[in-house]
């Protein structure tokens, strides 16, 4: 059987009709596949991811930037295909440009946990250490008069660590850092600033003398009477009686305890030897009875007159007077201008066993204890085991 091939213009229609069938396919295969629809679930997981950014803790402008770059990136495609005939729209570009949008935010919002993670860890160790270096000093106040402009730090540095907490507590890291960093600068300084006052109450010297000037006290009234000690780091005031103590009683003292006494209305009660001048009871002094003290003796005003030539002290000042044990006292706190104050029960109980003429002894310590040496032996303890 004779086979016939087929003629020429059978296979160019067939050819033409494959080319145009072919063309349909190519133009209406997005349609057929469904990628004409515009990506919109794509698109609305975009942007909600862009609006986590903007809104994120902890996230970068420049990052911010980058993921609304990849979103007008995004809708710019989707733009072009709206604008394209139907038949031929195809959003898969525009899909995969919001899907990389999202996933850019993913990223960056990942990072940017990772820097709150990290940014809340160092603002809690600073907030830590701050609380620590504060209350350090707010203890050691508690023991150790801080001077006007110590105390002031202090009190800055109690506020400034209030405002770390509170940064904290807020999500404001970089906030809590610095406010708790001027903290514990702040609470250094007034403590290193507070400290040389409490060392004289640890030096072998002073200490030496201020015990023989008891031990003298003390060894008059062996052989009968009466002397009292006041002891300024310790608030106390001791009765000796036939070389014995009898009764211990806790004072207030000036304000300024921690120095000896300079100048009048500097606040300290003096370091001394002196002796009862005269007793005022009720209606003859306004802190209810007291015992009036022989200040400034002849030594007193020696050391006045030296620390003026020498210009340690202002030629114009002067020197104190009027230094007395008396009542009103049992304040648990150091309020007078330089006087020992008693409860009105405590200096009932002294006044009647002294006498015009008996010894008063004020020194700031004997060396075995108190809160200011104390203080500077545990700081100096400190210093040592740092090095």
């Amino acid at each position: 059987m004779e086979h016939r091939r087929p003629s020429r213009r059978l296979i160019v229609a067939a050819a033409v009709t494959f080319s145009v069938m072919a063309a349909a396919v190519a133009i209406t295969w997005p349609w057929l596949q469904g990628w004409h629809h515009p990506p919109m679930a794509a698109k609305f997981e975009a942007e909600a991811a862009l609006t986590s950014v903007v809104r994120g803790a902890g996230v970068l402008p420049d990052e911010i930037a980058l993921v609304r770059q990849y979103m007008d990136r995004s809708y710019g495609e989707d733009r072009r295909e709206l604008a394209s005939f139907p038949w031929r729209r195809d959003y898969r570009q525009a899909a995969s440009n919001y899907r990389l949008t999202s996933a850019t935010a993913a990223s960056v919002l990942e990072s940017a946990g990772r820097r709150q993670a990290e940014a809340r860890q160092t603002a809690e160790l600073a907030v830590g250490k701050s609380d620590a270096v504060v209350g350090e000093a707010v203890r050691l106040a508690k023991g150790l008069p801080f001077p006007p402009h110590e105390r002031q730090r202090l009190q800055r540095a109690r506020a400034l660590s209030d405002e770390a907490r509170l940064a904290l507590k807020s999500g404001d890291f970089e906030s809590a850092v610095k406010a708790a960093s001027r903290a514990v600068v702040e609470a250094q300084a007034a403590r290193v600033g507070a400290l040389p006052g409490a060392a004289r109450f640890a030096d072998a010297g002073l200490i030496a003398k201020w015990r023989g000037w008891v031990n003298e006290t003390v060894a008059r009234t062996k052989g009968g009477g009466s002397a009292v000690i006041v002891y300024k780091e310790r608030n106390e005031v001791a009765l000796y009686q036939n070389g014995v103590r009898t009764r211990t009683y806790n004072a207030d003292l000036g304000k300024n305890r921690l120095q000896p006494k300079r100048v009048s209305g500097d606040g300290a009660t003096p370091e001394g030897r002196y002796r009862i001048t005269s007793k005022r009871s009720r209606g003859q002094t306004k802190y209810y009875k007291a015992l009036m003290l022989d200040y400034p003796n002849a030594e007193d005003r020696r050391e006045f007159d030296a620390a003026r030539r020498a210009g340690r002290i202002a030629r114009n000042a002067r020197i104190g007077h009027l230094i007395e044990i008396h009542g009103n006292g049992g304040r648990d706190e150091d309020w007078t201008q330089g006087c020992v104050a008693l409860s009105d029960r405590d200096i009932d109980d002294l006044f009647t066993r002294v006498s015009v003429g008996t010894p008063v002894t004020i020194v700031g310590g004997d060396g075995n204890g108190g809160a200011y040496s104390d203080v500077w032996r545990a700081h100096a303890s400190s210093t040592r085991g740092a090095r």
